[in-house]
């Protein structure tokens, strides 16, 4: 691929879009847009052309626009098929950005995207097989065997395996780990715990940091939820390493040090995966949208 060549990248994320211009993986520029999903899906699609259009009028000479959202995606077609936390539903990406610019546009899933910016220029560079969990207002997975994407519309979806936590997700079903382990999730679950009024994860694990026992009693209990699925995940997948991204990474160690303790009381002969954060940050899935822009180059 052409990397040396001048791309915009655009991550739909359930709470704000990451828009960024990049050569490979070094960013020269951003700007970052509320998605407002509260106010609609049309609303959201709006932002989302604001971040092309504001990009693509400061730096013109751009070759190519990648845009990656949640949900189930149609990545030939450029399609969002649909997406429960933003409500997406047949949006034609490809074909909107496009006609606003006059660029050639690739399209594609946000999580995938980061999958594959971690592989080729983050932690999970050298590695042959590895899951890249995303853990943000939804929770998603990609998988990379032998190198290669698994790039199934409807493949990494572990934010509704069920971790029975009784509790209603956004998909219709009960138990979800999106219902439990989310930053949304965590801070709903507190505030009606707590009679609080708390807008994220973040805010939860600092009020336990501060001796919450309410707040620590959610956060374990969400850590715990990603615990379980990673276990299971290695069971079916056995991957090398485990990259954690999205916005509750920026938790750390506080993120990183339970799950190692969950997975390492519940794995007996299975191999133990190294389990680090994106080495990329939150811009994981900008940058995979930057190298998804290349691709559309031919």
């Amino acid at each position: 691929m052409p990397s040396t060549e001048l791309v915009i990248g655009i991550d739909v994320g359930g709470t704000e879009i990451k828009a960024g211009v990049m050569r490979g993986a070094e960013v020269i520029y951003t700007e970052r847009f509320p998605t407002g999903r509260e106010n609609g899906a049309d609303h959201a699609v709006n932002q989302v052309l604001l971040a092309a259009s504001s990009l693509h009028q400061t730096f013109p000479e751009a070759a190519a626009i990648g845009v990656v959202v949640p949900g189930v995606v149609d990545a030939v077609n450029g399609i969002a098929i649909y997406s429960e936390n933003i409500y997406f539903d047949h949006v034609p990406f490809k074909q909107l950005v496009h006609d606003l610019t006059g660029k050639p546009v690739a399209f594609g899933h946000d999580v995938r995207a980061g999958g594959v910016a971690e592989t080729m220029y983050g932690a999970g560079k050298g590695y042959k097989n590895s899951f890249f969990m995303m853990i943000g207002t939804g929770i998603a997975g990609a998988v990379i065997i032998e190198g290669v994407l698994l790039d199934s519309p409807y493949g990494g979806e572990v934010g509704h395996m069920d971790v029975a936590s009784g509790l209603p997700c956004a998909c219709g079903l009960t138990g979800c780990l999106e219902s439990i382990s989310t930053g949304p999730s965590i801070a709903r679950e507190y505030n009606k715990r707590a009679d609080a009024n708390f807008l994220g994860g973040r805010e939860v694990l600092e009020a336990s940091l501060s001796g919450d026992l309410v707040a620590t009693e959610v956060w374990n209990s969400a850590v715990k939820a990603i615990g379980q699925v990673l276990t299971a995940t290695v069971n079916l997948l056995a991957p090398e390493i485990i990259i954690l991204g999205g916005g509750l990474s920026k938790a750390g160690s506080h993120l990183v040090d339970p799950i190692d303790q969950y997975i390492d009381s519940h794995l007996t002969f299975q191999p133990r995966p190294k389990i680090v954060l994106a080495k990329l940050g939150d811009s994981s899935g900008m940058i995979g949208a930057g190298i998804f822009a290349l691709r559309a180059l031919g």
